[in-house]
């Protein structure tokens, strides 16, 4: 199969990267779609926010300035080890106090900048307004007013799609806007008309922790709605260890919804080690712009719950100044522009440790109490915790057939002893028992990932998981081999401040510690790209073809061809 007949699609919570397997890099979309309200309805119309919404209680905000300070106070404790670690120049760190910078940022007034190809810019808003639906930059550009008149959805939130009970919250509804938003890309980035998919194949990425029933209408969607010519599905952690070019690594995916880690082994990943943490680069945004604030933010029209303009700029601030490097300290006078309407403003304001301390986040959950206090942490569901009526190979069914049938057998044969009647009840009830005690072992699973009912830092979580590990070698293996993947690893400085938490976690926790040695790494490009170039090498390999499902094995077979060729545990 030729390379450059093969579609790479790795949807997001934030973006989807999609491009034939061929292409050096792929397309990075937003991962939504905007469809013009009708007039004649009076229902209540859906938003999706960019960034996760605010917990805006005088309580909330106390405890998030404590926490605040004692995290600005560990900051220097953690200095003298960070300097000798990376052998930089000892000398004492100095921050500066945040009432100073407030002090600057209060008299900073914006200065007017001349408007670039302002009749171009009005004439394209105007034909934007017009369209049934919107993608991409023009649902970004879209104002308070403007965006009114549109039922904005993002189909994933939280690493997992994004079901809900307002308009446009249903499976069928979610997977006809995937549909819709993966046409318009492969139509208008990569000129693949929908009528040509037929002689294309597909290949999705998909979370390291799944729903066999998503995977399933996901797998009808690129089949049957958009008629690839055949499939297959990877988990983005499997893919991150392939387009890294290593054959074991406990992957770290700090996406912007959620934080993934799963320790993968030759192509495999672990069940046990797999927890999606719900916290990533849209939290981490939030703490950046309440510290921000702190210091008298001179933008103070600035408002990410009304429009995506201001989100978008905030993000924007945060990737550019946020970083983990305590080299540099003291007041960073830096600036920015913002458009409104047909002004042009460029604002210069004073920032300090609020680009360290809101990366640290991360690491002190507790700040992130603000997006939402009951943050959850998901792991693998097993399959009897999942079952699937269409599925007649499920385990959950052949389970309760094939024991029923089996103790009739055995009552038809007089194997057994008869004493009573035997009711439906009796041949059942350990199945029950049975899914009981799974349900259980699956939440004691997921507590594992909260301490006092607050969700566990990144480097705790990644501890945890590799201990989960069955034995003594794997752990060191993935001690010595921590991935880091997902756009919200790129801060400046991460990986070593994670090396060193990993390092400390690691001592408080095991006393065989001084056994292990702790490497965490990013390769040398678009750490957000990592998956979708592993599923453009692995679709490329010389086994790949026993991997690819058509569409007429899928109209005749269903999830039966799925559970046989997909290459993970089903």
């Amino acid at each position: 199969m030729q390379a450059q007949r093969i579609i790479i699609i790795h949807p997001g919570s934030l973006y989807v990267r999609i491009g034939r397997a061929s292409d050096l890099n792929p397309i990075t979309l937003l991962h939504a779609v905007a469809y013009r309200k009708r007039e004649s309805t009076s229902a209540q119309g859906h938003k999706d926010a960019l960034l996760p919404h605010v917990q805006g209680s005088a309580e909330t905000l106390a405890e998030f300035e404590e926490q605040r300070l004692q995290v600005s106070h560990s900051i220097q404790s953690y200095a003298p080890l960070q300097e000798t670690y990376e052998r930089s120049a000892k000398r004492l760190r100095v921050a500066t106090p945040p009432q100073q910078i407030a002090t600057f940022n209060r008299r900073s007034v914006p200065e007017d900048l001349p408007i670039l190809d302002d009749n171009i810019c009005n004439d394209n808003n105007e034909n934007i307004v017009k369209l049934e639906m919107l993608f991409d930059k023009d649902i970004l550009e879209l104002n308070e007013k403007e965006a009114s008149a549109y039922d904005i959805h993002f189909p994933m939130r939280r690493g997992e799609l994004n079901l809900h009970k307002s308009v446009g919250g249903s499976t069928a509804a979610i997977i006809s806007s995937m549909e819709k938003i993966w046409l318009y890309a492969l139509k208008n980035h990569l000129n693949i008309a929908a009528d040509a998919l037929p002689h294309y194949s597909a290949v999705l990425v998909v979370s390291d922790i799944y729903n066999r029933s998503q995977l399933r209408e996901l797998t009808t969607l690129l089949l049957q709605r958009l008629r690839f010519r055949s499939c297959f599905l990877l988990q983005d952690h499997v893919a991150a260890t392939f387009g890294a070019g290593l054959s074991y690594a406990c992957v770290v995916d700090i996406g912007d919804q959620k934080c993934s880690i799963s320790c993968v082994e030759d192509g495999i990943s672990h069940p046990e080690t797999r927890v999606r943490l719900s916290y990533g680069g849209g939290d981490v945004t939030q703490v950046f712009l309440n510290l921000l604030r702190k210091c008298s933010f001179p933008y103070k029209e600035c408002d990410v719950e009304k429009g995506y303009a201001d989100a978008t700029l905030i993000m924007h601030l945060k990737e550019r100044f946020c970083h983990l490097t305590l080299d540099v300290c003291g007041a960073q006078e830096r600036c920015f522009e913002v458009k409104k309407g047909n002004k042009r403003l460029r604002y210069t304001l004073q920032i300090g440790d609020e680009c360290v301390v809101a990366p640290l986040c991360l690491f002190h959950t507790e700040l992130l109490n603000i997006t939402g206090k009951t943050k959850q942490a998901k792991v693998q569901l097993r399959s009897s915790q999942q079952p699937d009526p269409e599925d007649c190979f499920d385990a959950e069914y052949i389970r309760e057939t094939g024991r029923r049938n089996g103790v009739r057998d055995q009552l038809l044969e007089g194997s057994i002893p008869v004493t009573g009647e035997v009711t439906e009840e009796d041949l059942v009830v350990d199945d029950v028992v049975d899914r009981d005690t799974n349900n259980k072992t699956s939440d004691k699973d997921e507590l594992l990932y909260i301490v006092n009912g607050q969700i566990m830092p990144i480097d705790q979580a990644i501890v945890r998981s590799i201990e989960r590990c069955s034995t003594e070698e794997i752990k060191r293996k993935m001690y010595s081999c921590i991935l880091l993947v997902g756009g919200s690893t790129k801060f400046s400085g991460f990986s070593k401040w994670l090396e060193q938490r990993v390092m400390l976690q690691l001592a408080a926790t095991s006393t065989s510690y001084s056994a292990f040695e702790v490497n965490a790494f990013s390769r040398e490009m678009d750490a957000g790209m990592i998956a979708w170039k592993g599923a453009a090498i692995m679709s490329c390999l010389e086994s790949a073809p026993e991997l690819w499902i058509y569409s007429n094995e899928w109209e005749k077979y269903g999830l039966r061809i799925l559970r046989e060729k997909a290459p993970f545990i089903w």
